[in-house]
């Protein structure tokens, strides 16, 4: 009886203390330790920063080989290849855009991470009239060795107005 109320709470503790690792951390440049949920976060602003600066090498250095994505203005899904020749399509030259990420939601399960967002991009066109675009992104990230790889990803371009 007794070893049946020890392996209980034992279960019962692993159950409160497995879901901590979402919060897992590891350790920046500096030694500074960071958590999987900002080494994320931190990569997903990388991939856009260097997507609207043309740093494609940057973009496709996060990018796993064997990376499938669907841009919201794409009739069908792009392997890693085909998703370079997009980008480079898209974003010809550097843009001076501001990008902010507007996070909706975060899912660490081990070695992989969903994440969830609005992406707002303002762009100015003309002489004072800056423009909006709105994507909603869906992004998996899988651990490869000792860095995240962006295995794959969704987007959904909203109207000007933000909505659906």
């Amino acid at each position: 009886m007794k070893n049946k109320a020890l392996l209980s709470t034992v279960i019962l503790a692993l159950m409160m203390v497995l879901p901590l690792q979402s919060y897992a951390t590891s350790m920046d440049t500096t030694g500074k330790k960071i958590t999987t949920q900002d080494e994320i976060w931190t990569l997903e602003e990388a991939y856009f920063t260097n997507l609207y600066q043309a740093n494609y090498e940057g973009v496709l250095a996060l990018v796993h080989s064997a990376f499938l994505g669907w841009p919201g203005s794409v009739p069908q899904p792009l392997g890693k290849e085909e998703s370079a020749r997009f980008m480079k399509q898209l974003i010809t030259r550097p843009s001076s855009c501001s990008l902010r990420i507007e996070r909706a939601g975060i899912r660490i399960l081990k070695d992989i991470v969903l994440t969830q967002y609005t992406l707002r991009v303002q762009c100015v066109n003309t002489p004072g009239a800056p423009k909006t675009l709105s994507s909603r992104i869906t992004h998996t990230w899988v651990k490869e060795g000792d860095r995240w790889a962006l295995l794959g990803g969704m987007s959904y371009d909203l109207r000007a107005d933000g909505e659906l």
